[in-house]
């Protein structure tokens, strides 16, 4: 057992501002002298980012449909241990999850964790009501342990005193924060949160207000007491990903598409395609370079839309990265990464070429084509992946594909969850690239970095054989 003070701040609802106040008390937190680490509820990108960036060190995702609890609990040990305070941001609601019962919620987190609450009430146009809804959360489970309520977007002094007063008098829970109605405008979002960390300007600017609106509207020394309450925590689980040096691996070069339009990875998916000797290499598609010489290129998810004409218009990176296709560099794409290795890319009537090793376009929507948790089965051979293997992730985009040539023996998954391409297949596939709108974590696809690296050292085997190659 070990002491890992810990908190989680959770909401009624998504909206309610609960990723800035995170970010804030998490940065805070940092500024009195403490190590803080940070973990994020559920499939998020980009609040783990800004997480990251407040702590000062790589935020972790949790979430119990992506891997089971064992691992969860072991990867935020693993993550924890030393410092000297977690702190966990919630996803959407408190008990938001995808079942009447609440599977797969922040609630549901805090009890695999045994991790008291900080709950974020919007108290916007609500006086009283808010107690009632605190009320209704302390009663729907009393197996969660909600310690603290913080009010944000208060209206003035009279609001907050007629707020405090029904919730403490009424629940019998502490209010220690209320923050007043806050200009947005240094704060920029996109789609259903900030915009993302890389395309942010400000960004240390931001970390810095937002951890001054804390201190001046949180009591910060309440916060840590409640987190240290937290009973001593069970680290007696399996490890989480166990690996050992491979000879055929220490030569390999694991290409990594990472720049502003494509940074959507997860750390243990980087840390689990190095953690037998390949050698990470980080390329951007955004300067008219060709790429280097590589064993396989993981191209995550992110927002090629913002950066199409720049990547429309950079024919030598894709150019480049056409012709190693061809020439069998293996290739996994997530998401954004599909979308750039599509024929094209259509945004309110403008048509983008992206590089063309699927012969398909894309089109960007106004509303989510797919949004949620995914899974999918193997279901024809492909470059990665073996008949009947059954993978758990989550999709999150706002494109679809224009699919009409593409037949079902195309497609190498089929869709038992969610939506992926056309609502009952995903994943397209030419010679050794595979793209795909499923995102996976390498904690609960634990097979997944094994067959990538396969891949790349049968290519990088015909690589030294032949001496003629240009990749």
């Amino acid at each position: 057992m070990q002491k890992i003070p810990r908190l989680m701040v959770a909401a009624l609802r998504g909206g309610a501002g609960k990723t800035l106040l995170t970010i804030g008390i998490t940065a805070a937190l940092k500024n009195r002298g403490l190590s803080v680490v940070t973990f994020k509820k559920g499939p998020d990108y980009i609040d783990a980012g800004w997480l990251g960036k407040a702590a000062g060190c790589q935020c972790r995702n949790l979430d119990s449909y992506l891997f089971d609890a064992d691992t969860l609990r072991a990867s935020f040990c693993r993550g924890a241990t030393g410092c000297d305070i977690a702190v966990i941001e919630g996803n959407r609601g408190l008990f938001d999850g995808v079942s009447a019962s609440g599977e797969y919620s922040s609630a549901e987190l805090a009890k695999l964790l045994n991790c008291p609450v900080a709950l974020v009430v919007d108290a916007s146009k609500m006086t009283r009501t808010a107690a009632a809804l605190v009320l209704g959360c302390k009663l729907l489970d009393p197996e969660v342990s909600i310690k603290a309520v913080i009010l944000n977007r208060v209206a003035g002094s009279r609001h907050e005193k007629t707020l405090r007063e029904s919730i403490e008098d009424h629940c019998s829970i502490p209010v220690i924060g209320c923050v007043n109605k806050l200009s947005l405008d240094n704060f920029p979002q996109r789609h259903l949160g900030l915009l993302p960390l890389f395309e942010h300007s400000g960004a240390n600017e931001l970390v810095v207000q937002a951890a001054q609106v804390v201190e001046r509207s949180l009591d910060l020394d309440r916060l840590i007491t409640i987190a240290s309450t937290a009973d001593p925590f069970n680290c007696a689980y399996s490890a989480e990903l166990t690996f050992e040096v491979d000879p055929t691996h220490v030569d390999l070069k694991i290409g990594v598409l990472r720049d502003s339009a494509f940074q959507f990875y997860y750390p243990e998916n980087l840390s689990a395609l190095t953690a037998t000797g390949a050698k990470l290499v980080e390329i951007t598609a955004l300067e008219a370079k060709p790429i280097p010489k590589l064993d396989t290129l993981y191209i995550g998810g992110g927002f090629p839309e913002t950066h199409a004409e720049c990547l429309a218009k950079n024919t030598v990176f894709k150019k480049s990265l056409f012709e190693a296709v061809e020439s069998g560099l293996p290739v996994y794409a997530e998401c954004g990464g599909l979308m750039y290795l599509a024929r094209e890319l259509t945004i309110d009537n403008t048509t983008y070429p992206m590089v063309g090793v699927f012969d398909v376009g894309t089109v960007l929507e106004r509303t989510p084509q797919g949004h949620g948790y995914m899974t999918v089965e193997v279901a024809v051979p492909n470059p990665f992946f073996p008949v009947g293997s059954v993978f758990r992730g989550h999709e999150f985009h706002y494109s679809y594909i224009q699919s009409e040539k593409v037949s079902s023996s195309s497609y190498a998954f089929k869709v038992i969850r969610g939506h992926g391409i056309n609502g009952a297949y995903d994943g397209i596939f030419r010679n050794n690239a595979l793209g795909t709108y499923l995102h996976l974590h390498a904690l609960g696809a634990q097979e997944w970095a094994g067959h990538i690296l396969k891949r790349a050292v049968q290519y990088h085997s015909t690589q030294m054989s032949d001496p003629t190659s240009k990749q």
